[in-house]
């Protein structure tokens, strides 16, 4: 189908001119009749013939619909369209573009480990970024290849930068030469399992120990004698208790998402934060994605997502059991992989009118042992007789 288009004809006669345009064989869409001129809708092809036959009328385009509007607009603005391309593409490739790598040691060693790992997997500066699963392959690969020199390794995008968070493996030998250290403990807990590597255990299995006792000495006694000093080590768990309060409420308000989305950018200077295009939705969350960062500026594109707030309404039981959940996931935050919960017990309940009130006694199994050097020395400074 062709594009339509709206021509403005200078007339006082419209009925003899729409007859002489139907004898043109010219199909007519629609018409709009003014005081001294008349508006036809017509296809853009017959635009021609009309002007080459009615040379006595002083015809205009009025207006244009479909693609023809768009490659008007688009040559209206061609300089500003190009402008605009192109300046989403340098920020694309900017955005995408390592500028910097940051990489978190004090080990000059481990830096020029890591850079020379790096350069072989093309993540160095002024390389094009790698995805996140490819990233993760990378880092999985130079960990595997690099056991005895690197305990952890993070690879992160910071806008133009490309920061790597790295762990060294300490070389347990250096530290048990050179220093006489203890184990001790890190908080209050009852001890549940040891496992001594080096040292002399003072502390038994369900023996009770308050923050700062020491568990493992490095002292090694023979006849009440010391007879040698050395670094201690080995792995300590033990109980450790929390008693957590939540208070939860009977009627909370959620957001659900409607799914109705809008587009926008923004221009951050410093702590200030600007929209470039007008806010159309009422109530909505921002969904920030940085394209370009310098220094303290940066341009942003926002996805503005609508929600509707709902009040939703709890029952006793629900409130009760998503109290015991969040004191559960607050202690979750604070232990390790190898840690757990043991035991939870409500000591206390109250409700009211608004909202249910729990105090939580909870049990975990931690990791206590906390290595504490008590002396620095060389292997010549460390002579017990």
């Amino acid at each position: 189908m062709n594009n339509l288009i709206w021509v403005k004809i200078e007339t006082l006669k419209y009925y003899n001119l729409l007859l002489k345009i139907n004898n043109l064989s010219i199909n007519v869409y629609d018409t709009k009749k003014c005081d001294n001129y008349i508006i036809i809708k017509i296809d853009d092809k017959d635009y021609k013939k009309l002007k080459k036959c009615l040379i006595t009328y002083k015809c205009s385009i009025y207006n244009v619909t479909g693609k023809e509007k768009i490659k008007l607009i688009l040559k209206k603005y061609k300089i500003f369209s190009v402008s605009v391309f192109f300046s989403i593409i340098i920020l694309l490739i900017a955005n995408n573009t390592i500028f910097k790598v940051d990489i978190k040691t004090n080990n000059e060693n481990i830096k020029k480990l890591l850079y020379s790992e790096l350069e072989k997997y093309e993540l160095t500066s002024m390389r094009l970024k790698k995805s996140h699963n490819k990233v993760e392959k990378i880092v999985s690969k130079i960990l595997n290849d690099n056991k005895d020199k690197i305990k952890w390794l993070e690879i992160k995008y910071d806008g133009l930068l490309m920061i790597v968070n790295v762990t060294e493996v300490i070389n347990e030998e250096i530290v048990e030469q050179n220093n006489y250290c203890n184990i001790i403990a890190s908080k209050d807990a009852k001890i549940i399992s040891t496992n001594v590597y080096r040292g002399v255990q003072v502390k038994e299995i369900n023996d009770y120990v308050n923050k700062g006792d020491v568990i493992l000495s490095g002292s090694v006694i023979h006849n009440e004698e010391v007879k040698n000093l050395i670094c201690a080590s080995g792995e300590i768990y033990g109980e450790v208790w929390y008693k957590v309060k939540v208070e939860i409420p009977f009627s909370e308000k959620i957001k659900k998402y409607t799914g109705k989305n809008r587009y926008n950018l923004s221009v951050k200077i410093n702590d200030d934060n600007y929209k470039i295009f007008k806010e159309r939705l009422d109530v909505f969350d921002d969904d920030v994605k940085k394209l370009y960062k310098l220094n303290d500026f940066e341009i942003n594109l926002v996805k503005e997502k609508e929600y509707q707030e709902k009040i939703i309404k709890l029952t006793e039981e629900e409130a009760y059991n998503k109290g015991i959940s969040k004191a559960i996931e607050k202690i979750n935050l604070m232990l390790d992989d190898d840690e757990s919960i043991l035991l939870k017990k409500v000591l206390k309940k109250e409700v009211n009118d608004s909202k249910i009130y729990l105090e939580i006694f909870i049990v975990t199994k931690e990791s206590i042992g906390k290595l504490q050097i008590v002396r620095e020395e060389s292997p010549d400074d460390i002579n017990i007789n």
